[in-house]
This record gives structure tokens, sequence and C-alpha cells, in this order.
């Protein structure tokens, strides 16, 4: 235990957090304020993201192949490789200094190099068990901010199993001891793992929440699962005529059309529409594909046009508002 108190990198860690972004700082000067929490991500570097280093980086354990798959899905493969790199600078930093200045300096440029998705991964790693022998970190505060992993595999994924992943230099993540062959190339633009394991049978996924309405789609629970949240959110803000997934209507109840349609739909479906208490109408939808934007936004501008009076917004599921439109004289929130 001295010889942990008296580690650098240890040392370099816990002089991080004050140089992270504001909005990241006050979570995570609160996380590394355990002790136990440091010394998991501390065990981290040693143990999973030294493996990094390697131009394409295999892990052969069933736990840290697990550990990969499932941070990828939480946060895109992209995200997992900058905050690999940036530990691995911080662990060689770190044992390199000398000086407490040469300290701060290596803990600084690891600070600014966490961001919020940086952040999260080390909760996530921490939270995983990487260093089994320090004890769970508690419950509550800003820990419970950081919320679940956002993503799931299309069709299902068995994690507990996964014996081998590989990261190549594409981007692409090649997964064995799933099914033979599964491959999840390039995240499907950074948004989730989509490659489906050939022999899963039907009905091995993920449970769909059906509170609010049948599935919006089998093969995309993540989106489901958004909508659904959404209309429990408002339900609970006291909104009402919670529809999902249903034909747009204006804040009477009348089926509404874009009259300026030509060769697209004349009415949409949003996937989240409710009445404020205020009287005015909400709808909402998302975009569970990047290559799919450019769709979803003329799908927007054909449900403003079809009704003026309601509030409108497109977002991606992780959250991220892309569009929104308020009418005139509306408060929002």
């Amino acid at each position: 235990m001295k010889e942990l108190e008296q580690s650098r990198l240890l040392r370099a860690l816990k002089l991080s957090p004050r140089y992270m972004g504001e909005g990241v700082r006050e979570a995570a000067l609160e996380m590394f304020a355990s002790p136990a929490f440091v010394v998991s991500v501390y065990l981290s570097m040693l143990v999973y993201f030294a493996a990094w280093m390697a131009p394409e980086p295999l892990f052969t354990k069933s736990f840290a192949a697990t550990l990969t798959v499932a941070l990828a899905m939480s946060v895109g493969i992209l995200e997992l490789s900058k905050l690999a790199l940036a530990c691995v600078r911080l662990y060689r930093e770190a044992e390199a200094a000398r000086t407490e200045a040469e300290l701060k300096a290596a803990a600084e440029r690891f600070g600014k190099a966490v961001g919020g998705t940086g952040l999260r991964v080390l909760v996530l790693v921490a939270s995983f068990g990487v260093g089994k022998a320090v004890p769970p970190v508690p419950p509550g505060g800003m820990w419970g901010l950081m919320g679940p992993s956002r993503y799931v595999v299309r069709g299902g994924l068995a994690l507990g199993v996964a014996s081998t992943v590989q990261v190549v230099a594409d981007g692409g993540v090649i997964v064995s001891g799933v099914a033979v062959g599964e491959v999840a190339q390039h995240l499907c633009g950074g948004l989730a793992v989509c490659a489906t394991a050939e022999d899963m049978s039907e009905g091995q996924g993920p449970g769909l929440s059906t509170r609010y309405g049948p599935p919006h789609t089998k093969e995309n629970p993540a989106h489901n699962e958004a909508i659904e949240r959404e209309l429990a959110a408002r339900e609970a803000a006291g909104h009402t005529g919670l529809w999902k997934n249903k034909a747009q209507r204006s804040s009477g109840g009348e089926r509404v059309f874009d009259e300026h349609a030509a060769n697209s739909p004349r009415f949409r479906k949003p996937d989240v529409s409710s009445m404020r208490p205020d009287g005015v109408r909400h709808n909402t939808n998302y975009v569970s594909n990047p290559r799919d934007l450019k769709r979803e936004l003329e799908a927007f501008e054909a449900m403003v046009r079809a009704d003026e009076l309601a509030i409108h917004e497109l977002y991606l599921l992780d959250g991220t508002l892309v569009r929104r439109y308020v009418p005139l004289g509306v408060a929002y929130p």
C-alpha cells in the first residue's frame, strides 16, 4: 500500500481533475475524491489501457474482450481509442517525471484530454471492476448522472462469452467467441455495434419496453428505449395524450398533413407526441444513424409545415439536439 501511495501515476491522476473542462470538472473532482475510484482507474491503466500501445490491440482475456465491446457500445471506438492513448501517455510521462512541475504538467495534459465522454469511460472501467481487489465505488452523487450504456447490439449480444476482441486500423472491431466471424465494422458510424451473430436465436436480445405502445422497431432497441424514456418523463411532467409512433395530429386531435408534399409522405409519425399542460402539442423524433440525418431533417421540416402551432424537435440517440422549432409566443421548456 505504501508503494501505491508513492506512485507517480497515482499522484498525477489525483491532480488531473483540476485541469478538466467546465461541466466535467465538478463531477471529476467528486469521483476522484473516492480512493476506491482513483485506485481502480490506476489499475485500469496498468492492466487494461496499456494494451492499447499495440498498433492493432488484441484483447484475449475474456474480461478485457467483454469490456472492450461494452465500452465501444457505450461511447464509440474512436473516443475509446483517444482516451486509451491519453492514459498511456500519462503513464509514460508520470513515470518519467522527476520534479513536481513535470508531474503537474503531465496531469494537466491528461486532464485537458479527458472530456465528458472520457470521464464516462473511466467510470465504466472502474465500475466494471478492472481492479477487482478494490471495494466497489459507492452509488449516488455525481455517479447517478453517468447513466447506463446508451447503445445495444442489434439482435442482441451475450457479452459474457466474448473471448477475443481486435481493434483494427480502420476503426472496426472484430469479435470472436460470441459467434464465428462476427464483425462490427466502424460501429455504424460511431453510434452502435451493429453486427448480429448469425446463429443467435430470435428473442435472446434485450427486452423492449412497451408501456406506451408496441416496439418502435425490434431491430433497434436503443431507439425504442429512448422513446419510452421520453414519454415517461413527459408523463411525470404532466403531459397528456402520450402517443408513440402515431400519425401526427394537432393540439385539437385532428390529423395534420404536409400540403407541400410532392414525392414524399403527406403525413408523418412522430416518435414521441404529447400535449403540454398549456395545450401545446410537443413532437419529437430521434436519429439512430447519422446516415439518415438528411432524411430525418426533411421529415422534421414536413412536420413543421403540417403544424406550425406545435413544438417540434429532432435529437440524436445520445441526446444531442439537431433541430428545434418553437412557435412564436410559446415558452420553452
